[in-house]
């Protein structure tokens, strides 16, 4: 009788232990649709005197839509859906825990690198407003490929004229670029021009771009790196698959999505070997990388918001680094 109350008690346990288990499993499951995944890098940069922390968030593609927005309404559900089968997540939850990450981060900024909203509709830009308002903290938002297109309008005068303005409560500006300029570190961001940049938008950096003070870029597509056969392009190719033209079709370069002669002025300054520019910070590929894009710039790029990815990055003065 003692073993049988003695394998009573064991079974007890363990189905004890089965509950458990399924519980958290369920619990875990449950919140599926609205986990985040937040990836942890440091970029050091010689010429600061102070260290930022710092979140990145691309590609989250809210695509929510109402009656004000009448003709998208089945194309908005239908992107709606076609992202929740790919990542088996909400976006709009998704979103909603990448704000409270950085809240309850106390991070100093919050970057938005384009394609946070899918489109140009008022319910998703009513949307991202409300959340961004949560923010206790300053953040940068550039625009990407798809945040103002309106239906077949993409990259038109009237995608410009029309859409592009109902962005306004996000980016805070009428222009193709935003600053944030501290004592000792200037974050620039320019928004996406179909893979090019806005000439008045390249004149108003290249001074910055041009000076003595350590820049980040934001950007919404990630630059080529500067040599050849280099991981991330190797993993965007595989991913996106080649051009018509045998080019790659996700990255900004001189075999890849090949430059005007305006952004071209802005990449020169960029690559060139007196620089200030430490850092570039962009999104569009929809899976994470960290490369060098020549000698002396880290390039970050983050994974889809809609799959809950982003980059928290810990900006770090270089003596700190070296007293480490």
């Amino acid at each position: 009788m003692k073993a049988i109350w003695i394998n009573k008690k064991i079974i007890q346990s363990v189905l004890a232990a089965c509950a458990v288990c399924c519980l958290f499993v369920a619990a875990k499951k449950a919140d599926q649709a609205g986990s985040v995944r937040i990836q942890e890098e440091t970029v050091t940069i010689s010429g600061i005197r102070r260290d930022y922390r710092m979140l990145l968030i691309a590609d989250t593609h809210i695509s929510l839509c109402d009656a004000r927005d009448p003709a998208l309404l089945k194309k908005a559900q239908a992107r709606r859906e076609a992202f929740e089968r790919e990542s088996g997540k909400n976006a709009v939850r998704t979103f909603h825990n990448l704000v409270t990450e950085s809240v309850e981060g106390k991070d100093d900024l919050t970057i938005f690198a384009g394609d946070i909203t899918d489109s140009a509709m008022y319910a998703s830009v009513d949307f991202v407003q409300k959340e961004i308002e949560r923010l206790e903290h300053p953040y940068l938002y550039v625009t990407g490929n798809h945040d103002f297109e309106y239906g077949e309008e993409y990259f038109s005068k009237k995608a410009y004229r029309k859409y592009f303005p109902r962005l306004f409560p996000l980016t805070k500006t009428t222009e193709q670029y935003t600053l944030m300029e501290y004592d000792d570190l200037i974050v620039a961001g320019i928004n996406d021009k179909n893979n090019q940049f806005d000439k008045k938008a390249v004149q108003a950096l290249l001074p910055y771009l041009k000076g003595t003070k350590p820049v980040i870029l934001v950007m919404h597509v990630p630059l080529q790196p500067q040599y050849e056969h280099s991981a991330l392009e190797q993993q965007a190719d595989a991913v996106w698959g080649l051009s018509n033209a045998g080019r790659c079709r996700v990255l900004l370069g001189e075999t890849a999505c090949k430059p005007n002669k305006t952004t071209q002025k802005l990449l020169d300054a960029v690559f060139a070997a007196d620089s200030p520019v430490a850092a570039v910070f962009a999104g569009h590929i929809h899976f994470y990388n960290r490369s060098m894009v020549n000698e002396q710039s880290t390039q970050l790029v983050t994974g889809a918001g809609y799959y809950g990815d982003a980059v928290r990055i810990f900006v770090q003065a270089e003596n700190a680094q070296a007293a480490k």
